[in-house]
């Protein structure tokens, strides 16, 4: 059932919403602003939830009518905005938004419209949508959900509630993945590193095969490293080069290996790397590598991303980084 409780992370957004709730005081527009996997559409739903509710408390009841319709989808007061080509145009929100907001409600007290990837909306859309948000009717409320406040219009922006969606701490991303999702520490961790703070992203990337897999390249790759073969080394850099997205991923956890090292290095046996399953491999190669040593992985791999962006030739730029760093462990 929706609930706010279930929400991970945004407490003071939570607290500002339930309080508007409870004393009237909500808004006829908000945009909540923040990166994908973020909370931003729960939130929504579950905002449109308590205003429909008939218990008409802080959290949905979970029991009434518009709770269990808003659990199948079906709330015929709560409207999702959709739209089939890359921008919302002027007539999705006319035809979805701005005409149906002229009918009172069905069943509910409110009539919420949520519009995910607001950014879309091109200029028609956006002065069509505010010319409704200038004299709102008392039952109507628009969710704008964003990854960019900047795609607005300033008149939109300042007839809206602006709600910023700051990332999730790792500390509550760990546990929300064990607890909920049944995921295992080791790749719970791995997982919320990797996030950026996103929930959504957190849970996808712990319940990939596919990260499985570029895990387990990885930390072959990082263990094999400091006496790596040439012939490996040429293998490893024409695997690498064949699939950016494949190179991204793996990147993203070796330099989270280097940044164990770093741990290790400095904490011995009191470290708790993210990397809890190598640590015996992490502990001898700690012991192998400078300071300077290890700072110089982590320039390698800020060197290869420079000549990714001005266009370098893959495959021997990953074998010129392999290279370099392996001699960092000298």
């Amino acid at each position: 059932m929706l609930s706010f409780r279930d929400i991970i992370g945004h407490k003071s957004i939570i607290e500002h919403l339930q309080q508007g709730v409870q004393t009237g005081q909500i808004g006829h527009a908000y945009i909540f602003e923040g990166d994908d996997g973020i909370g931003k559409r729960l939130t929504a739903r579950t905002l449109a939830a308590v205003m429909q509710c008939r218990e008409g408390g802080a959290e949905p009841c979970g029991r009434c009518i518009s709770c269990l319709q808003m659990e199948s989808g079906n709330q015929p007061d709560v409207i999702y905005v959709t739209h089939e080509k890359s921008v919302i145009g002027v007539d999705d929100i006319r035809t979805q938004l701005c005409t149906p907001m002229e009918i009172k409600p069905y069943a509910g007290p409110y009539k919420i419209f949520i519009v995910d990837e607001a950014e879309r909306m091109n200029e028609q859309a956006q002065n069509a949508l505010l010319k409704t948000l200038e004299e709102p009717p008392e039952y109507g409320m628009i969710l704008l959900l964003t990854n960019n406040r900047n795609a607005f219009l300033p008149t939109i922006l300042s007839r809206a509630v602006l709600l910023s969606f700051l990332p999730v701490a790792e500390q509550e991303l760990v546990p929300f993945l064990m607890e909920r999702a049944q995921i295992p520490d080791y790749r719970a961790r791995l997982a919320a590193a990797l996030a950026g703070g996103s929930p959504g992203q957190a849970l996808s990337i712990a319940s990939s095969e596919d990260f499985r897999k570029r895990k387990d390249n990885a930390v072959s790759i990082m263990q094999a490293l400091p006496d790596m073969s040439d012939e490996r080394m040429a293998l490893t850099a024409k695997s690498l080069a064949g699939s950016k997205e494949e190179l991204d991923g793996i990147l993203e956890l070796m330099l989270v290996w280097i940044r164990d090292l770093l741990l290790v290095k400095a904490a011995g046996r009191k470290a708790t790397p993210m990397f809890s399953q190598e640590e015996a491999t992490l502990q001898a190669q700690a012991e192998r590598i400078s300071y300077e040593g290890i700072k110089g992985l982590q320039r390698e791999l800020r060197l290869f991303e420079e000549k990714r962006r001005a266009n370098v030739t893959a495959e021997p730029a990953v074998w010129l980084m392999l290279l370099h760093m392996k001699d960092c462990f000298r």
